[in-house]
């Protein structure tokens, strides 16, 4: 049994070391493992916490490439950098990338921006000219689901009470518990520091809103 499984069975209840309900099984334990799995995809797509490198080899005259992340799926793309020529590529976009060049998918010189595509792919604007050049692109990876004790969890120290509150709130909404499950949601939410996002009091209403980055300038 994990630790973080550990830390749950003892919120709601249970003896870790003689649960009840949830044996030190692969059956009896899959509940709680599951809740600790959503909730640490969950705290990376929020934090960006899980960062990885990847390099690239570019060929001459291929534009699209697809990323294949070692150990879990490709949230987005945070940076890519041309290592032969120590130059950060800008982020562009398809829609932009047509209205500056309409020509940009015959285009051949040296990359200076790139567009992500679909939920693993990457086009690089111009064509890349040679086939020296090697692309640094770093990446926020959501880690695949832990199945076993001996499995490293893909989440920081800092964030594990997080994902700890995360499933014991999954147990009691699963009980219909609803107060109790909202207590420790909020303080999941807490441990984040988005408690602030996403409290509702009387009178107040959801409104249609974001927070984002500016949108990266077109290459000139």
């Amino acid at each position: 049994m994990h630790q973080l499984e550990r830390r749950v069975l003892q919120m709601i209840g249970e003896d870790p070391d003689n649960p009840d309900v949830f044996t030190d099984t692969e059956a009896g334990i899959a509940p709680i493992r599951e809740s600790l799995n959503d909730a640490i995809q969950e705290i990376i797509v929020v934090t960006g916490s899980n960062k990885r490198d990847y390099l690239v080899p570019l060929r001459a005259g291929q534009q699209l490439y697809r990323i294949y992340p070692k150990s879990g799926y490709l949230g987005w793309i945070t940076d890519v950098f041309m290592i032969n020529r120590s130059r950060r590529l800008e982020q562009s976009s398809l829609s932009k990338l047509s209205k500056y060049d309409p020509r940009w998918m015959v285009s051949n010189a040296d990359p200076r921006a790139y567009v992500p595509i679909g939920s693993d792919l990457i086009c690089f604007y111009p064509k890349p000219a040679a086939t020296e050049e090697i692309a640094q692109l770093t990446i926020v990876e959501i880690p695949m689901s832990y199945s076993d004790e001996r499995s490293k969890l893909k989440i920081k120290e800092d964030y594990e009470y997080a994902a700890v509150e995360y499933a014991v709130a999954d147990y009691w909404a699963g009980r219909g518990d609803a107060a109790e499950a909202t207590k420790h949601f909020n303080l999941y939410l807490g441990a984040l520091g988005l408690r602030d996002d996403f409290n509702i009091w009387p009178g107040q209403y959801r409104q249609m809103t974001t927070k984002k980055e500016p949108t990266p300038m077109e290459t000139s």
